[in-house]
């Protein structure tokens, strides 16, 4: 009896610190939190609300590495999704606060050209003065500003009008033809307008992807190979801008590296190659031997990973763990080919591309991208990526105590819509229309791979009801549900982009999924109206 009575004490004493102890454990992270993190306000849940401004924490755990290059670039892409110069000047201190010591703007049709220029640029072009606030903004935040003028390939916003159509190299209006005087006069006279506005001490002229060369009678007439056409050009617009504008001039690689070394050895001291690969086996794309000869040829090379727009045409959220790992891939190549090949990495260029070139639809918007764009700049300039760097991360983003940031796991890091950094809430707008767009396209190829909404059933408007109210159940909760993101875009995009913007983003990716519910509605109306039908067989009307 007394064995009884002391073992039930001994449970409830025990029963007790089990208690008391679950209760510290729960009640420790929130005093961890007061501790090592500021208190944050979330990003409202609700997209439609207004943004809240948050006040950044100071603690990194990470510092900048000893063996990392030592300019990290940001790549802001403009010729799709330009944001509103305010988000812009945001982002420059987040990108600075990431270990980004410089940025890299491509203007392309949203430069204010003018004179015989005039029509290069945008209607919705930025001003004057929107061009100067976005570089006080880069160097209030002390990164280094530089201009990217295309100087030969993707020049589709010239080439596509009546004024420049005469310098396409064929067909397409990609290429300009590089033995044509106009050619380099629009190119020269557009980075003097450039240099101009805002003096920079390095320009990058671009040159990649020239799909067509020799193909026009000027090119043919001079005989001359393809690619050494193309280094005469690229030497005389890099010669001419030193000499002018006493800047360093960077190029994109692509097209170097075909190119035999005696053409090589032309280029140098002129431009410095700009090595560009967007998967996680760079050394699978750019062999060794590639980065082995521009080390023996060029003083300088950068490497390029990516950020955004990397992944697909049509992304609406970026692969952060994809382009974290392409980023460590060129720091760690680069480290290597240092040692052992004496290759002088002047930085490197975190590319963020808004479209895959002038013609094609936005990819990813470049506020909600912000998470992918920390995380590779830490990653950049830290040389590693750890639980430290998720931390670093995770403090720039502004996020609560709550939220995990897992690559692994997570690699568009959606976990981060409900933090506080600039285009949070635009996030969390985009993860409820993946998840509603993912439910639409299951419900139209169960459609189509049924057996009672067919071409054949429209046809002959012959189904079985139940069948056909079975298959589109969910189309009612489906259009209302699309009715409200229609809502939140008008109120939550046109806090970060203009309403050109806004309403290309809208018909691309909006409007295909009304359309895809009105044709199964109409669908299912037609064949839902009949209550009777015919016997077999049925005849072709």
């Amino acid at each position: 009896m007394i064995s009884k009575c002391w073992r039930r004490r001994v449970g409830m004493v025990v029963g007790v610190v089990t208690v008391v102890a679950v209760i510290l454990v729960w009640m420790l992270p929130a005093r961890l939190a007061e501790q090592k993190f500021p208190i944050f306000l979330v990003t409202p849940r609700h997209a439609h609300l207004p943004r809240v401004q948050h006040t950044p924490g100071e603690h990194l755990h990470t510092q900048v590495g000893t063996e990392v290059p030592p300019d990290r670039i940001w790549h802001l892409d403009l010729k799709g999704g330009a944001p509103r110069i305010e988000v812009i000047e945001e982002l420059m201190t987040v990108a600075a606060r990431a270990g980004a010591t410089g940025v890299l703007v491509e203007w392309e049709d949203m430069f204010p050209y003018t004179d015989a220029l005039a029509n290069l640029s945008a209607h919705n072009a930025y001003t004057k003065d929107e061009v100067r606030r976005v570089a006080t903004a880069a160097q209030t935040a002390g990164l280094t500003m530089i201009h990217l003028m295309q100087s030969l390939g993707h020049l589709e916003y010239a080439l596509k009008l009546p004024q420049w159509a005469g310098l396409r190299e064929g067909e397409s209006p990609g290429e300009a033809c590089p033995s044509h005087p106009g050619t380099t006069g629009l190119v020269i006279e557009a980075i003097n307008q450039l240099m101009t506005a805002v003096k920079t001490p390095i320009i990058h002229i671009g040159a990649d992807e020239v799909f067509t060369l020799a193909k026009c009678h000027r090119c043919r007439a001079r005989d001359l190979a393809p690619l050494q056409l193309f280094v005469d050009h690229v030497a005389y617009v890099a010669r001419h801008v030193k000499s002018v504008w006493g800047v360093r001039v960077l190029v994109w690689d692509d097209m170097l590296r075909r190119a035999p070394s005696h053409l090589l050895h032309s280029l140098a001291g002129l431009v410095e190659p700009t090595v560009w690969a967007y998967g996680p086996d760079v050394s699978r794309m750019v062999p060794p031997y590639i980065l082995r000869t521009y080390a023996a040829v060029f003083p300088r090379v950068w490497l390029a990973p990516a950020f955004k727009g990397a992944t697909g045409p049509r992304s609406i959220m970026p692969d952060a763990a994809r382009h974290a790992a392409n980023t460590l891939a060129w720091v760690q190549v680069g480290q290597r080919m240092r040692r052992y090949a004496t290759l002088n990495v002047a930085g490197i260029v975190i590319t963020g591309w808004s479209r895959y070139d002038h013609f094609a639809v936005l990819c990813e918007l470049m506020p909600p991208s912000t998470p992918s764009l920390v995380l590779t700049l830490l990653t950049a300039s830290r040389g590693f990526l750890t639980p430290a760097t998720l931390h670093d991360t995770h403090t720039l983003l502004e996020c609560p105590p709550h939220v995990v940031l897992d690559p692994a796991r997570d690699p568009h890091l959606w976990a981060a819509r409900d933090c506080a950094f600039p285009g949070a809430n635009v996030a969390f707008f985009l993860h409820r229309y993946a998840r509603l767009r993912d439910d639409i396209r299951v419900m139209q190829k169960e459609v189509e791979m049924g057996g009672w909404m067919t071409a054949y059933n429209l046809h002959h408007n012959y189904s079985s009801p139940s069948r056909v109210r079975e298959a589109t159940t969910n189309l009612r909760s489906f259009t209302s549900a699309l009715r409200d993101l229609q809502v939140e875009a008008e109120a939550v995009l046109p806090q970060y982009h203009n309403n050109a913007t806004v309403e290309e983003w809208t018909e691309q990716h909006l409007v295909p999924l009304n359309s895809t519910l009105s044709k199964l509605a109409r669908s299912a109306a037609e064949l839902l109206a009949h209550k009777t039908w015919p016997r077999r067989p049925l005849k072709r009307r």
